[in-house]
């Protein structure tokens, strides 16, 4: 079921599961949730389409390292940024999650390998393929240059190739599955905890006119993104003044986007089809390859040398 928030205004609502934000993984997380057989609440600040009152929302100052446009660095509605999205599905490498002396920080609670099973659902969810992409294709009709391994190793961008995945006309089976309830034009003002901060009591939900609902969950799943997530803990002060699990000050920090660098350059015109050209193709049994992009990086021996 699907309502906009104007059409529900001055509700309470009780769910077993609220989701927040409905772009990639909020909706990934209530298709997974639904199909475990639970009630699921989508709340989504945009409507379906892009519209600049709504964007607006977006804004917010920069200091420090230069970004984009808070305003206009992602969309704010129904499928959210993949709505823009090319549809590259890159995973990290071992060395990304790899503590480095180095670098402040560093290094992940988890490993690479506890990550491999959420990979594979998640390129399921996505129709991808498992890798290894790069041995699929040198068992394809497409000619890959042979490279000193030692010094540098291929590497493969899959694609999504379903264009609009996550717009609205793409998910009819969340709009229409009996234990789903979509509130588009339903922004999240606060997360409201109770006085002693150890549990949610509820969201503040309103829409652009001022009008609100109230929702509680049993539980509550953040999906609004690495911005938008930091932002909203950050302000939900009716309690924790410094925002919910900003104790520590460590809320909203070590935000990474993509880094952009120039780390060499390729000197033969030979390499340059192979380094650059999007592909879709037939393997040798006949079964369809997906769209992707043949990149090249160093090897971890090179990287360590």
């Amino acid at each position: 079921m699907h309502r906009d928030l104007s059409a529900v205004a001055g509700r309470d609502f009780l769910t077993e599961i609220c989701v927040i934000g409905a772009g990639a993984a909020g909706i990934s997380m209530a298709r997974l949730l639904l199909e475990a057989g639970h009630d699921v609440m989508l709340l989504e600040s945009g409507g379906l389409d892009y519209e600049p009152g709504t964007a607006a929302l977006n804004k917010g100052e920069i200091s420090g390292l230069d970004y984009y446009d808070l305003e206009h660095a992602r969309l704010r509605f129904f499928g959210g940024t993949t709505a823009i999205w090319g549809g590259r599905s890159a995973e990290l490498d071992p060395i990304d999650f790899e503590k480095r002396p180095w670098i402040p920080h560093s290094g992940w609670p988890i490993s690479w390998a506890e990550m491999q099973p959420y990979y594979r659902r998640a390129r399921k969810l996505l129709g991808l393929k498992d890798p290894p992409m790069v041995g699929r294709l040198a068992a394809s009709d497409i000619a890959i240059p042979v490279f000193d391994p030692d010094r540098i190793r291929p590497k493969i961008w899959t694609f999504d190739d379903v264009h609009g995945r996550f717009s609205f006309p793409n998910c009819k089976d969340l709009e229409e599955h009996p234990r789903c309830r979509i509130i588009t034009h339903a922004t999240v003002r606060e997360i409201r905890v109770a006085p002693n901060g150890a549990v949610v009591d509820h969201l503040d939900v309103a829409n652009s006119s001022g009008e609100r609902i109230k929702v509680r969950a049993r539980h509550y799943v953040l999906a609004a993104g690495g911005i938008e997530n930091a932002r909203l803990l950050l302000a939900s002060t009716s309690v924790m003044p410094t925002g919910i699990g900003n104790a520590h000050d460590w809320v909203g920090r070590c935000f990474m986007e993509h880094p952009h660098a120039r780390g060499g350059r390729v000197t033969s015109g030979k390499s340059w089809g192979f380094s650059t050209r999007s592909l879709v193709s037939t393997g040798s049994t006949g079964s369809r390859l997906p769209p992707c992009l043949r990149r090249v990086r160093l090897s971890s021996i090179a990287t360590k040398s």
